[in-house]
């Protein structure tokens, strides 16, 4: 591995262990006291739940970054960290436009099936750290970095007639987007059963609303790079919290 592979790794895992704590303190400060009670009496107190929480991500993000720079490299995927205007540009449109689908569909589709009424929304500064940081930061390391890349891979391996990893079929790269976004969006499941419980139409919103992030996302890394999946997931967070929640809640 080369050494700015590492250099990148360490970076990426030093986030990923801010990420674990401000996640954690998140999550903590909106459970009820009876539940944080039973967590406590479980591991022995906030601190030390915090501080496992915050291993837990600083090891995803690690094995992610180690692992997926690797695949990466195979597939012909790149993290791409120059500032490019276009990119730029393309990205901050995806996140705002993902940020108003989001927020609008809960809003005039999916209300009525949330437990808590949109006029209660509040601006919380660590939710919004917490959607920069796990959201921008881990989940694309490992559902973009990671997961895509290893599907292009074993799809490319599989199926494809040339072994040049500069010639992979666009097919195999468009699978591999749909299926990282449908693993993207399963994998807020457990948060949304904990929050909104698990009926058909919170599936479906789970599904289409996570889906089409993942698709925007994934089409980012593949023609744009890492860093910009990165960044229009970071903007959606922003755009959701500062301006289309306010907005319309």
């Amino acid at each position: 591995m080369k050494n700015k592979d590492l250099q990148i790794t360490l970076i990426f895992t030093i986030i990923g262990f801010i990420a674990g704590i401000v996640t954690a303190m998140y999550q903590v400060s909106t459970v009820t006291e009876i539940i944080k009670q039973e967590m406590i009496a479980q591991v022995g107190s906030i601190t030390a739940i915090i501080a496992i929480a915050a291993a837990q991500v600083t090891v995803f993000a690690f094995l992610s970054s180690f692992i997926g720079l690797k695949l990466a490299r195979k597939t012909n995927l790149k993290l791409n960290f120059k500032v490019d205007k276009q990119s730029a540009i393309l990205a901050t449109v995806i996140g705002l436009v993902l940020a108003f689908i989001i927020t609008a569909s809960d809003k005039f589709i999916f209300a009525q099936y949330l437990p808590t009424p949109t006029s209660d929304y509040v601006f919380s500064p660590l939710y919004l750290m917490t959607g920069i940081l796990y959201g921008g930061v881990i989940e694309e390391l490992m559902l973009r970095l990671f997961v895509m890349s290893l599907i292009v891979l074993i799809l490319w391996k599989l199926f494809a007639r040339s072994k040049d990893h500069t010639a992979i079929p666009n097919w195999i790269y468009i699978t591999a987007i749909f299926v990282a976004a449908m693993l993207f969006a399963a994998g807020h499941l457990p948060a949304t059963a904990q929050l909104l419980g698990l009926s058909t139409p919170i599936l479906i919103r789970a599904f289409v609303l996570n889906g089409i992030g993942g698709l925007g996302l994934g089409y980012l890394y593949w023609k744009n790079g890492l860093s910009y999946s990165i960044y229009a997931h970071m903007m959606a967070h922003v755009f959701m919290q500062v301006l289309f929640m306010p907005l319309l809640y």
